[in-house]
């Protein structure tokens, strides 16, 4: 195809591709905002079916450890890097809501993920993740070790704090309910939890006596009217 001499392809980092000719810009593809990326994005995702998810999903797998497998340990160690600061320059920058809606969604990503994995692609991912995990402490020095253990432990200590002061809070609020109970309200209550426990072992019982043609629903819904019963008795009581 033959173009005239004056026609040229010129790139606009601001507009995108244009064509030109005479002096006169022709707007051949404006370059697209971040905003519409995501758009497209989402759109081409739903039109996607399993198959094609799932071959989309491997294609990316297989050129994601091509990549990572020609890298060298400083390529790594730069783009490790680069990712936590983009990473932590996104997340002071989330207001509250779209902390949330990120964590719902990644939540119900994850979920759909496990969901659809078979048995074989569940031990891949348990090997890969030994793998990975394996790799990176192989490639730690004695400071990064004593770190990430200190790192740990914090986060240890940390999660016990909350656990002791939520118990010591459980604790109170019960104490401060039982404090307004009357002897009479006291064994009500003490009778329904030991009616509850009974039924309990009467469940438990029931499972291990219970055979392999009685279906899980059969077993559900013994359970569910147990609880219905204790929670009609607990009623009554107080």
């Amino acid at each position: 195809m033959c173009y005239p001499e004056k026609l040229k392809l010129l790139h606009n980092e601001n507009c995108g591709s244009q064509l030109t000719t005479n002096g006169i810009h022709y707007l051949a593809s404006p370059k697209p905002t971040l905003r519409a990326d995501r758009e497209r994005h989402v759109l081409f995702r739903e039109s996607e079916t399993f198959t094609e998810r799932e071959l989309r999903l491997t294609a990316d797998r297989e050129r994601h450890v091509l990549s990572r497998e020609t890298k060298t340990y400083t390529e790594r160690k730069l783009r490790l890097t680069a990712d936590r600061e983009r990473h932590t320059l996104s997340r002071e920058s989330e207001t509250y809501t779209e902390r949330e809606l990120r964590l719902t969604a990644d939540r119900e990503l994850h979920i759909l993920s496990r969901e659809s994995e078979t048995f074989t692609q569940y031990e891949d991912r348990l090997t890969n993740d030994k793998v990975h995990h394996n790799i990176i402490r192989s490639l730690e020095n004695e400071h990064e070790k004593e770190q990430r253990l200190e790192s740990g432990r914090e986060y240890y200590n940390s999660l016990r704090q909350e656990r002791l002061i939520s118990l010591s809070n459980e604790r109170l609020r019960i104490e401060n309910i039982r404090s307004f109970e009357t002897d009479e309200q006291r064994e009500a209550l003490l009778t329904a939890d030991r009616f509850r426990h009974s039924l309990n072992d009467l469940y438990v019982h029931i499972e291990d006596q219970s055979t392999n043609s009685q279906t899980r629903q059969d077993k559900t819904n013994i359970k569910v009217g147990l609880l219905i019963t204790s929670q009609l008795i607990t009623d009554h009581l107080l």
